[in-house]
């Protein structure tokens, strides 16, 4: 049940922060972490540029031309380049690495653009064949070196100031929201507490946060609980009054979100568009075009066909330790649900007794997999194998899918492939899901596996097929990584 607290209970603000106020104290953090993040690039390409001065004129590396040349010119401009696309601008602290990649990336193309353009028109004789092979030698080594010390610098800051959510409306997207953030607490993102003067019995993961009165004022709720940051999740209070308390509060020098009244069904990425003067948020269509499919095809095939040859060592390991393990087949074969409605066979390693689909009459009642829909898991399922239970930890059972890859009937990313039972429970929208190939691995993989409720799992695959982009595919590839690695969610 949620109670209600007064704001005078609660301590002001974090306690190891300064006399300024919890706003003024983040403020000036992310200033700080700007200023840090300015040097670490200069300091981080001057020094690739000494090191590669260095070693070329021990081993005649071929960027030694560059480094001496351009490399410094590179470590004074590119902080310029970083400014231009973004990368210092005043966000929270809480960027995720893959999103400040991408931002290196566009950084670095813009120096690049920027010195063939200079080379062609300043030196036109000297500017050839060779310095350009310097430039794509020295590339992926700038970009390995200023993630990996940005990230160093971002890392210290989280710990020291982590972002503090205000949530305004301790409903339905409300509590959903907070418990989102729980699990992401290792990051550096807290629930400072909810807002409301009605709210919803909080659930046992979150029913510690306080609650504060909406009709104190959000300015009182922001010193009351040192939050950094405002997200309006809905309330009971009329849009005039939410309207009048935000510009009452530090609304301009805190950053505030809006939850979209539709998020089920807003992408991440919608549009901001205009309708006579008022924005408007335009919504995609949950399908792809005939354009976005091919190359998510040739995406598949190259990336499928690579991995099964790089990991083919991998494969035969796994064959003669599930062999060597229990009796029956290497591989264990289901029917699954695929685009259209289609069903087709799923390959997996085996990692359960033979037989043990028809051992799972009469189990329903251990299914351990809160609000699991027509899903079946179990934690410590007896029919998995000793060997199955380690292919399982480390998704190792799922490499034989890259065949389904190959073939056409998966893709790498994608909605969650179920069960031909199971997926004929799903009706309604959620049918929507379908319209693409499913995945090995997908949104759902990396926000849970096996933690996340049933019906958030089919609203994260209706939200990839309206939101898909090659990025968006490569950026859940490389999460993927830390999520398997990590064995989080797995069973």
């Amino acid at each position: 049940m949620a109670t209600t607290v007064n704001t005078s209970e609660l301590p002001l603000g974090d306690p190891a922060a300064s006399a300024l106020s919890p706003v003024e104290d983040y403020a000036r953090a992310c200033r700080a972490v700007t200023r840090r993040l300015i040097a670490a690039d200069f300091l981080s390409f001057a020094v690739l540029a000494a090191a590669l001065l260095i070693v070329s004129t021990i081993v005649n590396f071929p960027s030694g031309g560059f480094a001496l040349k351009s490399g410094l010119a590179f470590a004074v401009s590119a902080p310029v380049a970083f400014a231009l696309v973004g990368l210092y601008s005043s966000k929270p602290l809480m960027i995720s690495p893959l999103d400040e990649a991408r931002g290196i990336l566009q950084g670095l193309g813009l120096l690049l653009i920027a010195w063939f353009v200079l080379g062609t028109l300043v030196r036109p004789e000297s500017f050839g064949r060779s310095e350009t092979i310097d430039v794509l030698i020295w590339l992926p080594f700038a970009l390995v070196i200023s993630l990996a010390v940005r990230w160093v610098v971002r890392q210290k800051a989280r710990r020291r100031y982590p972002e503090r959510l205000l949530i305004v409306g301790a409903g339905r997207a409300g509590q959903r929201i907070a418990e989102r953030a729980r699990r992401r607490s290792h990051e550096g993102l807290h629930i400072a507490g909810f807002v409301d003067d009605e709210p919803m019995p909080l659930s046992e993961e979150i029913e510690d946060i306080p609650v504060l009165p909406e009709s104190a004022g959000i300015n009182e709720a922001i010193a009351a609980t040192g939050a950094t940051r405002v997200v309006i999740a809905f309330s009971r209070t009329s849009p005039e009054e939410m309207l009048e308390s935000l510009r009452h509060s530090d609304f301009g020098r805190i950053p505030v979100s809006i939850v979209p009244r539709y998020y089920d069904v807003t992408p991440p990425h919608s549009d901001i568009s205009e309708l006579d003067g008022m924005p408007v948020v335009d919504l995609k269509s949950a399908e792809l075009s005939r354009g976005s499919r091919s190359i998510k095809r040739l995406l598949d095939l190259t990336v499928a066909t690579v991995a099964v040859v790089l990991l083919s060592p991998v494969f035969l390991a796994a064959a003669v330790a599930i062999r060597f393990d229990s009796r029956g087949p290497v591989f264990f074969r289901q029917d699954r649900l695929g685009a259209g409605g289609v069903p087709f066979r799923i390959w997996k390693f085996r990692t359960m007794v033979d037989g043990a689909e028809a051992l799972r009459k009469g189990m329903g009642h251990l299914n351990e997999m809160e609000d699991s829909g027509p899903l079946f898991k179990m934690k410590s399922d007896p029919r998995v194998t000793g060997v199955g239970r380690f292919l399982r930890k480390t998704s190792i059972d799922e490499l034989p899918q890259l065949f389904n890859v190959i073939v056409g009937e998966m893709s790498l990313v994608g909605p969650r492939p179920f069960a031909v039972p199971e997926a004929i429970q799903i009706d309604g929208w959620r049918q929507r899901r379908s319209d693409l190939k499913p995945g090995i691995t997908g949104v759902w993989q990396v926000r849970g596996r096996n933690d996340i409720p049933f019906d958030e799992m089919v609203q994260f695959d209706y939200m990839y097929v309206a939101n898909w982009s090659v990025w968006w595919d490569v950026r859940l590839l490389l999460q993927t990584i830390p999520v398997v690695l990590s064995r989080r969610g797995a069973s």
